[in-house]
């Protein structure tokens, strides 16, 4: 008899991995794979039950939608027989060509039954001493716990990596780049585990104190580079009777994350009334509803995030696969998806975004940084969030394209840490008044924002909660006037070979991190680019001045390595960060946006004074 689960199987050169979820999200999927000669399989497409078909458990044949990547796709069908062996005939085509699969020709694969569980994760959890893991929570009569809850989701969970407890206190407060060196660390001695290569595994830190306030979880995604596989949970803000309960959802809200879930309460999602794992309680029916949402949450996810972590195509869903945040598993109609709030255009604020005082030009290779400002344009004070133009942690989204002949489309950046707030702290703007800060488009997820010289128009827009004067839900969106930039093409044969370097995973990484002992040869091969720009044009050159600022960070802030199987701790010098940023003239500074430029001139005044300048 067919029953739901998990079921592999293989028939000459292919192997093929089903999922039967009659009684779950109403769909059967699958994987396909080459087998080689030597038993390596490579992955060629995935396939699941159109939407809007529900299948029944019983022989069969259904319409399937294929998919090899993001933009390579086709139609075809799904049969399922029941074998006289006592498993199941699959027979799949496909309408055209995909990746190595022939159209219009049958392929009947055998498989047997697995799991009841529709796909395997590997989970690794690392705890800082005297940070207790959460006890199991009793919900409607059942145990809740960590495991159960992905297992309800679809997936068995395994344990994998060695436990290696990190000393409380090492770090005192952990910031994104000591989060990234040290999930680095632990990943390289994970037998099975890459920096590059895409697994079902995940890797996860349990630790105290984050050293942004109200910071609860983070999630890493560099392209090319812990790729959706690391992220970090901060338990020092959960307190009381629930405490248990919201690390709970947290970890499994940040593990949802790495698995390229997104927000609920996102403007292009708009489902702030959800009591998903992917929603905040704070920001649930637009904020103030905290104990409804806690009443209602019932450790499960939405239907639609569960037909795509259930079927989802393996390289949209895969930690290391596609990039976070691009695969839109809301809108595609299988899911149940619909708006909860509608935008309104609101120019009660004032959403701007300025270059560098030296005007929209880059060199090629150049980080980007910009200043992006709020003003409230009304006559009566507002609230925002405090974090409200971090791109990392709030609703600030920038949106980018290259002009050219065609128009290339608008694509989100998306930056290579996503924070996860667990405060409600606002902020008051009085009338007139205005909120500043900087962001870095230099790296995101998806990789470099402008790998290609020429002209880019880049557009800041605001999804902000809100009431209408009925005291119905509202998202005020506020958008930008674009802000053209142009990156120019390499000068000769030197800068072609700076951007060599410039160019790589690493470096981009280095850059969006503030530096990263885990990134340590980023920052060897930059220092010999920032050697040679700065023989021939001096330090105000603008890839000369943000190598220099990066390396300042780097050198003030504290490391902690894992290495020989222990935990090494080395402090931040700040004489040798203020003795870089002190090459820093006026002239250079121009080279950054003013908010960065300003911060930096504080930056080495503070590291003069902890230096005993």
């Amino acid at each position: 008899m067919i029953r739901d689960g998990r079921y592999e199987g293989q028939s000459g050169g292919i192997a093929l991995t089903l999922r039967v979820d009659a009684d779950g999200s109403g769909v059967i999927s699958a994987d396909v794979f080459q087998v080689a000669a030597d038993g390596r399989k490579a992955y060629l497409a995935s396939a699941r039950t159109a939407p809007g078909t529900k299948v029944a458990l019983d022989d069969g044949t259904w319409p399937a939608i294929w998919q090899a990547g993001p933009t390579n796709r086709t139609t075809g069908s799904l049969a399922l027989a029941q074998a006289q062996t006592g498993g199941v005939s699959v027979t799949f085509t496909l309408d055209a060509p995909l990746n190595g699969l022939p159209a219009r020709t049958e392929v009947v694969v055998p498989v047997e039954h697995k799991d009841d569980a529709l796909r395997e994760l590997g989970l690794e959890i690392e705890l800082e001493q005297n940070v207790p893991a959460p006890n199991p929570v009793i919900f409607q009569g059942v145990e809740r716990t960590i495991n159960g809850c992905l297992r309800g989701a679809g997936f068995a969970v395994k344990d994998v990596g060695r436990q290696s407890p990190i000393p409380a206190g090492i770090a005192g407060a952990w910031d994104d780049s000591l989060l990234y060196t040290m999930l680095s660390d632990l990943m390289l001695i994970t037998g099975d585990a890459s920096l590059r290569a895409r697994a079902w595994e995940l890797h996860l830190l349990l630790l105290s104190r984050a050293a942004i306030p109200g910071l609860a979880g983070v999630m890493f995604d560099a392209e090319g580079l812990l790729q959706r596989q690391g992220a970090a949970v901060f338990t020092a803000g959960f307190q009381g009777a629930t405490r248990d309960q919201k690390i709970i959802r947290t970890i499994v809200h940040e593990l949802g994350h790495a698995l390229n879930l997104a927000h609920r309460f996102e403007r292009v999602v708009g489902r702030a009334d959800s009591t998903s794992f992917m929603n905040y309680d704070w920001r649930y029916l637009g904020g103030g509803h905290e104990q409804d949402y806690w009443r209602e949450f019932a450790f499960t996810f939405d239907a639609d995030e569960l037909a795509f972590l259930r079927h989802g195509p393996l390289t949209a869903l895969i930690p290391g696969g596609e990039p976070f945040h691009s695969v839109r598993y809301w809108a595609d109609g299988g899911g149940g998806h619909s708006p909860y709030a509608p935008e309104i255009p609101f120019d009660g604020y004032r959403l701007a975004l300025a270059a560098p005082e030296s005007g929209p030009v880059f060199a090629f290779g150049q980080p980007v940084f910009l200043k992006v400002t709020l003003e409230n344009r009304t006559a009566a004070d507002l609230e925002v969030e405090r974090w409200v133009l971090d791109p990392k942690a709030g609703p600030l989204e920038i949106l980018v394209r290259r002009r050219s002949d065609p128009p290339a489309d608008v694509t989100a950046f998306t930056p290579i840490a996503q924070r996860c707030m667990d405060s409600t702290a606002k902020l008051t703007l009085p009338p007139g008044g205005a909120l500043s800060n900087n962001v870095n488009l230099t790296f995101g997820s998806a990789g470099f924002t402008f790998a290609e010289p020429g002209e880019y128009d880049i557009t800041p827009v605001l999804g902000i909660p809100a009431r209408d004067p009925a005291g119905e839900p509202v998202q005020w969106v506020v958008t930008g006037e674009p802000l053209r930039v142009r990156i120019t093409p390499p000068l000769g044969v030197a800068e072609e070979r700076d951007a060599e370097v410039l160019h790589a995973s690493e470096v981009g990484a280095w850059f969006a991190l503030g530096g990263s002992d885990a990134l340590a040869s980023a920052g060897e091969a930059l220092e010999g680019v920032r050697e040679r720009r700065q023989a021939e044009t001096g330090s105000h050159d603008p890839v000369v001045a943000a190598i220099v600022r990066t390396a300042a960070l780097d050198a003030a802030r504290p490391s902690i390595r894992f290495q020989d199987n222990e935990y090494v701790r080395r402090d931040g010098d700040p004489a040798q960060a203020a003795q870089l940023l002190a090459g820093l003239d006026a002239r250079a500074l121009r080279t950054f946006d003013p908010y960065t430029a300003q911060q930096t001139t504080a930056l080495a005044a503070q590291y003069r004074s902890a230096a005993g300048e």
